[in-house]
């Protein structure tokens, strides 16, 4: 049995010399040198490398014989030194003071953790079922799992110390055991902690139970064999193995993890699979084939991974051994680190003052571009270990030989992630301010195609964020660029004077300009008008569109769009604010009762305000002002009603269509216009009787002449009355 297992041990020293030798003839040109046994050794070229490379493995492999050769008399000193020639009650004793260990610790541990579970529990009962509650519980919980843990293994220590005393086998022997059960306790509390595999309401990760279960039990069975192995290393170690056995003992046990690995992948990948497949997006024929195929691969790169570490344990280049382990173990946490740094920047979703309406479509761009960063960040650093594996650094290299080129562009990646992160934040917190046509930037004025214009208008916050959000994106890019500059070694300094001398000669050169953006600046600070009012300004009317930094642009009520500079504007009247005043007349006989015309505006207005669709718009009702002007051939009658800005239009069309039909059911006519012309009478006509002269014996040229003084007296009277009455209507009548 001892030959077989000898010649089993050489077989693998011969694979391994193999496995070096294939190491070295694919490694490149070096620069470095190499160490063995503390000697420096220059060389170059990957002949030179390969050939010291075998010759070192030629060494390792003799070493390795002449240490096997001893190995009856290793076995008989690891026992002594185990056992220290004790009997085989001393064994039976050491067992049972190991049990001692473990179940006193227990108890003590179940005693003094009665109360905190008890806490625990009521945390459990009070939690709401939000991430955040349910994480506060889980890390609590988490904390008094690991003071417990402490208890245990304070308990333990102390009955090994008070069993053994320092220094003797038995006693390291002891601490080693509860030194692993404490590990593996230790994984079972953070495995729990994120996977949750029998607490559904806890678990933090979106995952079915069965997956969870199966994922907990898989890393639990991998991370204790590991464990294990690396505790049997560290007590042979300890007990006096010769140090050259480790070269081949290290990477066949390196080996059975590596194929346990290997199982533990193939077992999870759907596990795996389903904790990456992203279910809001649509997924490619890329990710349909890599979610097949990336078990393959990955079970290829731990293999090589290993064959590096292996060739260089075997070698005892133990710092390159320790880079390409890095690298096997950073491939391993790569999906763990994955999926928490996603579930962490999930959370953003959750930040109440950052809520708007395309936050969750934004925050969703945001975290695939940051998890697409740190798995890059991740593959490079794996790659940098395998790197360093070899023997030399390949970023010292180009950072040397680019002069510092890298590393600052390292940095403007930097400065510029961190210039998007404050772009969206800015975003986010100027978006859940505004409506969703202006904050996806999508109104263009077509709102006022339905409605007669002239209602309230936006908010003072939705007309100054869009503004103050143009200027901080402008801010935001002149101060990166600088920045960017700045890392790239141009002075900045000389820019900035450049750009003030700049300034002020366009300053002097554009006055027109800068009036316009000052005037601007001080009419949005006065409040003078919002986006959505209908105003006056520079004898222009209309509603307000859109306000850039040195104009403002109007959409009449017929469609036209009017553009005006601020520096243009000297007045504004703003015709949307809290109230609007219309007044409306009409015309009456002469021998129309005024009372009865007014009791029935009265009685029109009371039933106006209980209608149900614009009653409620009325700040003051349909009231009669009596007669305000008498004409030469009718009694002019004045109304009135306040109501909220914008709807003045359709209670002024209801108001003239219940009047009139009031009027029409009392028996009172509307007056209708007329002119009654005066002509001197002939020496061969004498005036009739009622004073009016008589045309139907005047010429046709004597009729456009009193036909065109008889419209030209009308027009005069018309526009006389426009004027008089323009104060109340500051709308265009005829075109509303």
């Amino acid at each position: 049995m001892h030959k077989i297992f000898q010649r089993f041990i050489i077989s693998v020293i011969l694979f391994i010399s193999v496995i070096t030798t294939c190491f070295a003839d694919h490694t490149d040109t070096f620069s470095e040198q190499w160490r063995p046994a503390q000697k420096e050794i220059s060389y170059t070229g990957s002949d030179m490398a390969g050939f010291l490379l075998i010759q070192k493995a030629k060494e390792k492999k003799d070493e390795i014989l002449e240490g096997l050769s001893r190995w009856p008399q290793q076995q008989q000193d690891l026992i002594h030194n185990l056992i220290d020639d004790r009997g085989s009650d001393e064994l039976v004793q050491l067992f049972f003071v190991f049990v001692l260990m473990m179940v006193v610790g227990f108890v003590v541990e179940k005693a003094l953790s009665y109360r905190m579970g008890s806490a625990c529990n009521r945390l459990i009962e009070q939690k709401k079922n939000t991430w955040t509650d349910t994480f506060k519980v889980v890390f609590t919980r988490a904390i008094f799992q690991f003071i417990c843990l402490g208890i245990f293994v304070v308990v333990g220590t102390a009955i090994a110390a008070y069993n053994y005393d320092s220094g003797d086998s038995f006693r390291i022997l002891c601490w080693h055991a509860l030194s692993l059960v404490a590990k593996i306790r230790a994984l079972d509390i953070l495995l729990k902690l994120i996977l949750a595999p029998y607490q559904p309401t806890l678990r933090l990760m979106k995952m079915t139970t069965v997956s969870a279960q199966r994922l907990y039990y898989s890393i639990m069975l991998f991370v204790s064999l590991f464990l294990v192995i690396t505790t049997f290393w560290r007590v042979l170690a300890q007990f006096g193995l010769e140090p050259i056995m480790f070269a081949i003992l290290v990477p066949i046990s390196g080996f059975i993890l590596n194929i346990s690995s290997i199982f533990f992948v193939l077992f999870n990948r759907k596990d795996f699979t389903a904790m990456f497949k992203n279910h809001g997006h649509e997924s490619t024929n890329f990710t349909r084939i890599f979610a097949q195929i990336w078990p393959t691969i990955i079970s290829i790169w731990v293999l090589i991974i290993w064959v590096i570490w292996a060739a260089n344990e075997f070698l005892g280049n133990y710092e390159q051994a320790l880079q390409a382990s890095k690298a096997w173990w950073l491939t391993f946490g790569f999906p763990v680190i994955d999926r928490l740094i996603f579930l962490l920047l999930s959370q953003l979703k959750r930040v109440t003052w950052l809520q708007s309406h395309s936050y969750e479509r934004r925050c969703d761009i945001f975290i695939n571009r940051v998890i697409i960063a740190i798995r890059i960040l991740l593959l490079a650093a794996i790659l940098y270990l395998i790197d360093s594996s070899f023997g030399y650094n390949a970023w010292e290299m180009l950072t040397s030989n680019f002069a510092g080129y890298l590393t600052k562009s390292v940095d403007i990646i930097v400065v510029i992630i961190l210039a998007y992160a404050v772009w969206e934040i800015i975003q986010s917190a100027i978006e859940r301010h505004l409506p969703l046509d202006i904050a996806a930037g999508e109104d263009d004025g077509l709102s006022s195609l339905e409605g007669d214009g002239g209602g309230s208008g936006a908010s003072r916050s939705e007309t100054l964020l869009p503004l103050i959000r143009s200027f901080l994106l402008v801010f935001l890019i002149i101060s990166v660029v600088l920045m960017i500059l700045s890392i790239a070694g141009v002075e900045i300094a000389p820019l900035l004077a450049g750009a003030g001398i700049v300034g002020i000669a366009v300053g002097f050169g554009a006055q027109k300009l800068v009036q316009d953006v000052i005037s601007g600046i001080f009419f949005l600070l006065d409040d003078a008008f919002r986006r959505g009012e209908y105003i006056e300004a520079a004898s222009l009317r209309g509603t307000v569109e859109r306000i850039s930094i040195r104009s403002i642009r109007l959409r009449h009520h017929l469609g036209a769009v009017q553009t005006i500079p601020f520096g243009e504007i000297a007045t504004v009247r703003n015709l949307s604010r809290d109230w609007i005043t219309m007044k409306l007349e009409f015309r009456l006989d002469y021998r129309t009762d005024v009372e009865k015309v007014r009791k029935l505006i009265k009685k029109v207005g009371q039933t106006m305000l209980e209608h149900p669709e614009y009653g409620q718009h009325f700040l003051l009702p349909l009231k009669s002002q009596g007669v305000i002007r008498v004409e030469e051939s009718a009694l002019i009658f004045r109304m009135k009603f306040t109501c909220v800005p914008g709807e003045q239009w359709v209670i002024r069309r209801e108001a003239f269509t219940l009047v009139k039909n009031a009027l029409k059911a009392s028996g009172i006519e509307f007056a209708h216009r007329s002119v009654h012309v005066l002509m001197h009478p002939s020496s061969e006509q004498a005036p009739p009787q009622s004073g009016a002269i008589s045309l139907e014996k005047t010429s046709g040229s004597e009729h456009s002449k009193i036909a065109g003084a008889a419209a030209s007296s009308v027009a005069q009277s018309i526009r006389h009355n426009d004027r008089i009455d323009f104060e109340g209507n500051d709308f265009d009548t005829a075109d509303n």
